[in-house]
Order: C-alpha cells, then structure tokens, then sequence
C-alpha cells in the first residue's frame, strides 16, 4: 500500500504528476483531465480513495491477514486465498470493465478541432475506473502464480486504459484550452498500457495513430500548419495500418465503423490545412467558418436524419468550400450567365423519363430529358424536407397544355415544362466569381438524389402516364442572384420555376462567404 501513497485528481481519480508531488504549490493541475485543484483536496480525496480499498480488501481476504505482510506469508497460502476469496470477488468486474471497454472503443475518439463531439455514455466513471485499477494493485501480491498475475495486470491496464478514454471522451464535448494536449497524453498512456496485453495489438496502434491526430488538431489551432500536415499524414497512416489489422483480429471488430469515422476526420483535418496553406485566407478564419457549417442546425425529420446525422459528409461540404476558396484565389468556379451580387448554389440534376401518348394505332411512347435544379441550401429547410416540390425546380406543375386531338394523334412531345432550366444550367462555365458574395453550399449529392426521388414519387402519383428513370446529379453550379436586405431573389430565366426554398430562406438562415 505505500507505493500508492500519492496525490488523486479529486475530479477524475488519476495519479498527478510526479512533479506535483514534489511541488510545495498549494495547487496542482490534473494532466488526465486539465482540472485545477487545491493540494489539501486532492491529498483528501486519495485518502478516502485508500479508505475505501482498505474496507474492500478487508472484505475480499480472511480476517488478521495483512497485505503489508505479504512477502512474509507461504506462497501456497497466498495462492488459497487469493483463488478462494479474491478471485471470485474480482473476476465479475474485471469482466464487466472487458465488455465495457469493446463498448467505447466502438465509438470515434476523436473530434475535429473546431467541433464538440458527442459524450460517449461509459457505464463507468473514470473516478471509477481509477479506483478499480488502484484495488486491483493493492492484490496484486496474492496472485502468485504467473497466469493470475498476468490477467491481475492486464486488468489493471485495462481500467486504467478505460479511465484516459472516459477522460477524453468529456474533453471532446467543450473547448477546454489545449484540450487536445491533454487528449494526445491521454493516447499514448494508454497505448503504452495496452501495448502489455495481448490480442489489443490493433487498438494500440489506432491509440499511438490518434495521439498523432490530437497533435496535429492542436497545432493547426495555434496556427502551426506545417507541423499539423506532418502529424495529420502520420496519424491517417497508422489508422489505415490499424484497419488493416483489425482484419486480422476477430476480437478487435468492433471498432471497424470507429477507424473508418476518425480516418475521415483525420483526413478532413488534413484537408484543411492544405486549404489554409493553399489560400491566402487565415487558418483560424478558416476554421470558424468550418465550424459555422458543421455546427449547423438541420431540422429533426425521421426521413432524412440518418443522412444529415453522418459526420461522414463534412468531408463533401469542406471539400465544396475548398473549391469556393481556390476560386476566390485566382480560380474558376461553374457559373451561369446573368448578372447579380449573389452566387446561389444548385445541383444540377439531369432526368429522364418516358410516357404514353396517343391511342389505338397512334399509341406510342415518348422519352424526354429535363434538368432540375436543387438549392444547395434546402436541408435547413424543414418544408422542403416534407414536401420535396418546393426544394428544387418543380418542372411537372408547370406541364405544357394539350389539346384533345394531340393527346390522341400521339402529338405530345412532353409533359414536363422545364425547357428553360435545361437552357440556365447548360450556361455555366468556369469563370472568377471576382467580389460578389457566395451563398456556401449545404447539401451533399446524395442528399440532393434523395430529395429528387421523393419529389419524383409525388410526381407518379398524379402523372399516371409517367415513366421514370433514376435521376443524375452531375454537379454543383452557381446562379447569379440579387439579394435585397434578407431576400433573394432569382433571375427571370427560372421561368416561373423559382424553388420556393430559396425565397423562404432567404439570407437570415444559410452561409454566405
């Protein structure tokens, strides 16, 4: 017991610094969590913490035995009494910690610098964890044999391991400065933990990987960008390492979909720091403006959750405004022909679709190809998400009107009236946007897909004639607007199509750069 006569962080549980211990400051900082405390309550809260292991250990062993005599006890009684009595005690939990431990490294562990991530719901708590691992040491002594001592240790790195992780799943929920100093700490004590198991070779490698991201996100906050491309391309390859061999590793599964989500992210990060080297914008601007995306508020609709939900598809979005930013340094971007202050995002979407026409021997079919175009801002509408008519260009409520005799002699040629959209859409070409503003895109393609195949089942239901084919998204065009105070208005080409997404919108509740 006189080797675990330290401080505790009264917060977390974990072990302070050495340096802390033999500071005469009457304060002293955890380097798990990054809380501050006083001397007097953290030397209170370690010995409570001994009290409890004491009033533990008296329950696990036989009545008069003492572990401070331990070395002096036969190795045949030591061993009875830690497989009669202790061993029964422990085994439960240092199962439950194993099982809890698959559950959290099922989850990512990192977050990107400018985010708050979701609090991971361990079952335990570090302060918990900590304290378990400490008991585990206090018995340590009684597992003589080589198999119990093995499986004592490996627990005891374990819990300790679980306890960094709980620690860094809080600090990826607020923006605690150098917070991912203390993350990337949190890693490699625990990559050096785990390292002393076996068959966790994967997780210790994703460990040593994530310390790197952590590193590489603390940097890239300080403005240091050369140094977070570095440890970014570092941390992306030791995670797909890591991939590889979890492949090997029928135990280490459940954190497949976890890598895949923190590779993502890495690479997101990466992609930032090439923005910022590669623009002349400022990597901190950069990165409120990236934050103001990923933190948008979309609106609760069970239809279209599980795609706005993803993380995943920040790396499509960042990857937009990376195109808005080369642009804006003596790039090109696709714009339509008009003039206007205001570059408005849409999806380009071609369709095609058949229907019947005529009848008897004049009966025959007709295809058509139309273009859509979707306001690349329609996911923070909640309308357009119900009634995908008013998030894109309704090209079949404008239908061009037949006479009676066409419709019979098979003379339709269409049912759809968006020829003139084909015609604004076809105009884009690459051009600078100079100093007009740029509405940021705010939908991913198969966001914009998924809203075009919902319109298109509303469509079948009143068009009984058509014929549908899967719609294209071919690409993201910019559209020259006018904008007057919060209103937006489109150019006349719409034709009578204006989306009223964009109207409704307006520019109180999208992104402009």
């Amino acid at each position: 017991m006189e080797e675990m006569v330290e401080l505790r962080c009264k917060y977390c549980g974990a072990p302070l610094d050495e340096k802390d211990l033999k500071s005469d400051s009457p304060y002293v900082k955890c380097q798990c969590c990054g809380t501050s405390q006083q001397r007097v309550d953290a030397k209170a809260y370690m010995e409570q913490m001994m009290g409890e292991i004491k009033s533990w250990i008296s329950k696990a062993v036989p009545g008069g035995f003492s572990l401070s005599q331990t070395e002096n006890v036969d190795p045949i009684a030591r061993y009875n009494i830690y497989i009669n009595n202790v061993k029964p005690m422990v085994e439960p939990e240092i199962r439950e910690f194993r099982l809890d431990m698959n559950s959290l490294i099922s989850s990512p562990l990192i977050v990107l610098p400018f985010t708050k991530g979701e609090a991971a719901k361990p079952k335990h708590s570090s302060n918990h964890a900590f304290e378990f691992q400490a008991k585990l040491k206090s018995i340590e002594p009684l597992a003589v044999d080589n198999d119990n001592k093995g499986k004592i240790v490996e627990a005891e790195n374990i819990a300790s391991t679980y306890a960094l992780l709980v620690n860094n799943s809080k600090l990826v929920t607020d923006t605690t400065p150098g917070r991912f100093v203390l993350m990337a700490n949190n890693f490699k004590q625990a990559a050096d933990m785990m390292s002393k198991c076996k068959g966790y070779e994967p997780f210790v490698d994703r460990l040593k990987a994530l310390e790197e991201i952590a590193l590489a996100s603390d940097y890239v906050l300080n403005g240091n960008a050369l140094d977070c491309t570095v440890k970014a391309e570092r941390g992306i390859k030791s995670l797909e390492e890591a991939k590889k061999n979890i492949f090997k590793s029928p135990t280490m599964a459940v954190m497949i979909r976890a890598v895949d989500v923190e590779i993502a992210q890495s690479k997101t990060l990466l992609h930032i720091t090439e923005m910022a080297n590669g623009t002349s914008a400022d990597p901190l601007e950069l990165l409120n403006l990236l934050n103001s995306i990923s933190s948008m508020k979309y609106p609760n609709n069970p239809e279209w959750n599980y795609l706005l939900d993803k993380k995943e598809r920040d790396a499509e979005m960042f990857a937009q405004i990376e195109s808005i930013m080369a642009a804006r340094n003596s790039g090109a971007m696709p714009i339509c022909a008009g003039s206007g202050d205001l570059l408005y995002p849409f999806w380009d979407v071609d369709l095609k679709y058949s229907f019947t026409t005529g009848a008897l021997f004049s009966k025959k079919s007709v295809e058509v190809t139309e273009d859509l175009l979707v306001p690349a801002t329609f996911t923070v509408s909640p309308t357009a998400l119900t009634n995908p008519r008013t998030g894109l260009t309704d090209i079949f409520a404008a239908a061009p009107e037949a006479s009676m005799m066409a419709r019979i002699k098979g003379q339709e040629n269409s049912i759809s009236g968006g020829a003139g959209i084909g015609v604004l859409a076809d105009s884009a070409a690459n051009n600078s946007p100079g100093t007009r503003k740029i509405v940021v895109p705010l939908s991913t393609k198969t966001e914009a897909t998924k809203l075009v195949e919902e319109y298109l089942k509303q469509c079948s239901g009143t068009h009984s004639k058509l014929k549908l084919s899967k719609p294209v998204v071919k690409r993201l065009i910019y559209v020259p607007c006018s904008a007057e105070g919060k209103n937006v208005k489109l150019p006349n080409a719409f034709g009578g199509l204006e989306p009223k997404v964009v109207g409704s919108l307006g520019t109180g509740n999208i992104v402009i750069i």
